[in-house]
């Protein structure tokens, strides 16, 4: 019972602000131990690491395997040069540790309020979307390696983020949601959706309840939606 009462709490509050930025994050387990995670982390000169991450397998395996990247990440990210080498120092340890076959897909970005940037490294995770005014566009990059499978190196990019902006990270919980039909949620819903000025993470979450309907979860949801502060309160001035 502790190892699944860690397991739900083990990520950092839902929301948080940085100077000139808003986090939101849901996660949905699929079962009473979850394999997806995310968090956030505080680096030097107030930057701020972003993680989300999906375990291979379900159940206590998988829980305990999240368990364990988790203290690594976080034991790496404030002494790493940037979110590349954090990922070849996680892979390293996981394979050093971890028994063949199991991996974990992960994407680690550090967010430069002072710049407005982003810089990220992806190991086999979905791209994030981003979306400038209405325009909405996958952050297509060198997705890399999942962890814990093979020696390699993580290439970095960096996004500017302008003054209206949503940039999206998210699971494969999310966009391969099924419904009783057999369709999935899919990019293209999931586009639609980001180009929302109302989009929310916890909206998101509803749409893909909506969407399975009667249908089970197969999967863990998660979501981290960063988006510029002037956006929202812009949109909560509209809503008002």
């Amino acid at each position: 019972m502790r190892l699944v009462a860690f397991s739900r709490t083990c990520s950092q509050e839902n929301r948080r602000r940085s100077p000139g930025f808003q986090l939101e994050a849901e996660w949905v387990p699929a079962g009473a131990m979850g394999g997806d995670w995310y968090d956030y982390i505080p680096l030097d000169e107030g930057r701020l690491a972003l993680v989300l991450a999906d375990v291979s397998g379900k159940g206590m395996p998988a829980a305990l395997l999240m368990s364990a990247v988790r203290g690594i990440v976080r034991s790496v990210a404030p002494l790493a040069s940037g979110p590349g080498e954090v990922l070849a120092r996680v892979n390293q340890m996981l394979l050093d540790d971890v028994p063949t076959g199991r991996y974990v897909t992960m994407i680690f970005g550090v967010l430069d309020p002072a710049s407005r940037t982003l810089t990220f490294s992806s190991a086999g995770h979905p791209w994030p979307l981003v979306c400038h005014g209405a325009v909405v566009r996958p952050l297509h990059s060198d997705a890399g390696m999942p962890l814990g499978l093979l020696p390699c190196e993580f290439t970095e990019h960096t996004v500017k983020l302008c003054h209206d902006f949503r940039l999206l990270f998210y699971t494969d919980g999310i966009s391969e949601a099924m419904n009783r039909e057999d369709q999935e949620f899919g990019s293209e819903r999931l586009t639609e959706f980001v180009a929302a000025h109302n989009c929310s993470a916890s909206r998101l979450m509803e749409a893909i309840h909506e969407f399975r309907g009667q249908c089970s979860q197969k999967d863990d949801a998660t979501v981290i939606l960063l988006r510029s502060a002037e956006t929202t309160a812009a949109f909560s001035r509209i809503a008002a």
